[in-house]
């Protein structure tokens, strides 16, 4: 069964690679480029199977956002994530991101989701992972907080598996100029829209999410998207709403 599935994933990945393939061919050019998989690019896309463009939209070639291209700079400029040997967990993991991270040979990657998706290697719900303490040199969440009913219980658990000086990256659709909204009675799809942004959040992030991270016991840098250069932002077709939550877990450096 086991050999029927991952043999069912190598077909489904060959298409969808065909596919985004001939997609990307339409809209070759110049003005940007998608950090994620290097494709040079006229505009961006809807993302989908789509072929309509959208501006700062998803990436034709390899279907990255513009948070994941803004993370992806992040990670290759700030963090030794392409360079040392890691041990990476990848939180619910998207395929623009999963499709080269699992391929490169310096990590020992190990992808997380409550769904089956494509290079998922543990089937698991985040608030209460069955994986080792102290076991992880990085780890990657981006925009999967907002989903989780206990996220301080989710905080904790990316805080206990990492190792002593390891580094979390976690990212989530955020307010700075107020503080976070949520509220438990608000269970409906159609109500969660109007008031956390989509229908399968239960918060809205404010400001204090730095000090939810604290009090886990990381020490944390907040990298913000109004920082970066207009012409970091043009190229690689970024949004100014993207900022990255760095997280570390105190102690020895991984060896």
């Amino acid at each position: 069964m086991l050999s029927f599935r991952k043999s069912r994933s190598r077909v489904f990945t060959w298409l969808l690679e065909a596919a985004l393939a001939i997609r990307a061919l339409a809209f070759v050019g110049r003005r940007h480029t998608c950090p994620c998989c290097g494709w040079r690019l006229r505009t961006f896309t809807h993302g989908g199977a789509s072929v309509r463009s959208r501006p700062n939209g998803y990436c034709p070639r390899c279907n990255a956002k513009a948070r994941h291209r803004r993370d992806w700079l992040f990670l290759e400029s700030k963090t030794n994530l392409f360079t040392d040997r890691i041990k990476l967990l990848h939180v619910s993991p998207k395929y623009a991101l999963s499709r080269r991270l699992v391929r490169m040979k310096n990590l020992e990657y190990v992808a997380l989701d409550l769904e089956h998706r494509l290079n998922t290697t543990v089937r698991a719900d985040l608030s209460a992972m069955p994986l080792r303490s102290d076991t992880f040199d990085a780890i990657i969440c981006i925009h999967v907080l907002e989903h989780v009913d206990d996220d301080r219980r989710a905080m904790l658990e990316i805080f206990r598996v990492l190792k002593p000086g390891g580094w979390a990256l976690i990212s989530v659709p955020i307010r700075l100029d107020e503080k976070t909204y949520e509220d438990a009675t608000i269970t409906t799809p159609a109500a969660r829209k109007v008031a956390f942004g989509e229908t399968s959040h239960v918060r809205f992030y404010g400001h204090d999410l730095v000090d939810r991270l604290k009090a886990t016991g990381f020490d944390v840098t907040m990298d913000a998207a109004a920082d970066l250069d207009a012409e970091v932002v043009a190229k690689y077709g970024l949004l100014l709403d993207e900022n990255v939550f760095f997280c570390i877990k105190p102690g020895a450096s991984p060896e």
